[in-house]
């Protein structure tokens, strides 16, 4: 009986982990006529799987001032765009509008934050903010952590299900989770948290809403911040 019932929660966690990586798409940047593409990295948009592209537009206004939009798009539209324009668009008399499909790079800026010659530069860590979600990416909310914190995010069983919470960790505090990895090869699991709920994974990143991932990813690569810590 119990490994019959083992053997259909396994299945479903397949199907699950299936249909998760089936629907989420790309991470892009996501923002309306910013003066500046930095001032887009405090928004993170989830495309569509397989029929959208991130995307970037660089637009002169009649005054002369430049803003940019970012976010998903069809990829349709962008052939179309890409026919129109062509990938070096000259920025001075015909704007810039490009699309990329490539995953976040080492910093977690998503590739549209590097379209029509841009280069972001971020002024501290942004982290998604969530208290007991069903997805990490469904985590909307974005906050930018003070100097001394990081992101966090944990797995949470409460009521019968599974929860996640997204927020800011002391850095500290991340590093110590690390060494208590790294000596048990666990993922910080089963431990109690302050409101009660069993906590089975938590674990720390610093990047551009890098803690929108499943924990069990996160906590492979993991930083350490103090070597006299955790390294």
């Amino acid at each position: 009986m119990n490994l019959k019932l083992l053997t259909g929660i396994e299945f479903s966690l397949i199907v699950w982990i299936c249909y998760v990586s089936y629907v989420n798409g790309l991470s892009c940047l996501f923002c309306d006529r910013a003066v500046n593409v930095t001032d887009c990295l405090t928004q993170i948009a989830s495309c569509q799987d397989r029929t959208e592209e991130c995307f970037l537009d660089w637009q002169v206004l009649p005054d002369l001032s430049a803003v940019l939009s970012a976010g998903c798009r069809s990829k349709q539209v962008c052939n179309l765009i890409s026919s129109a324009f062509g990938k070096r668009a000259s920025k001075r008399t015909l704007g810039c509008s490009q699309c990329c499909n490539s995953p976040p790079n080492s910093k977690n800026v998503p590739c549209n934050g590097y379209l029509c010659e841009q280069a972001p530069v971020a002024a501290g860590t942004a982290c998604g903010i969530c208290d007991r979600v069903s997805d990490p990416k469904d985590c909307s909310v974005d906050q930018t952590c003070q100097p001394s914190e990081t992101c966090i995010v944990k797995t949470l069983f409460t009521g019968g299900v599974l929860k996640y919470e997204l927020g800011c960790e002391q850095k500290f505090v991340c590093d110590l989770m690390l060494k208590e990895y790294k000596n048990t090869h666990s993922s910080h699991t089963g431990k109690r948290a302050d409101h009660g709920d069993l906590v089975l994974c938590a674990a720390c990143c610093d990047g551009l809403g890098c803690n929108k991932n499943q924990c069990s990813e996160v906590i492979k690569n993991q930083p350490c911040f103090n070597s006299t810590i955790c390294g």
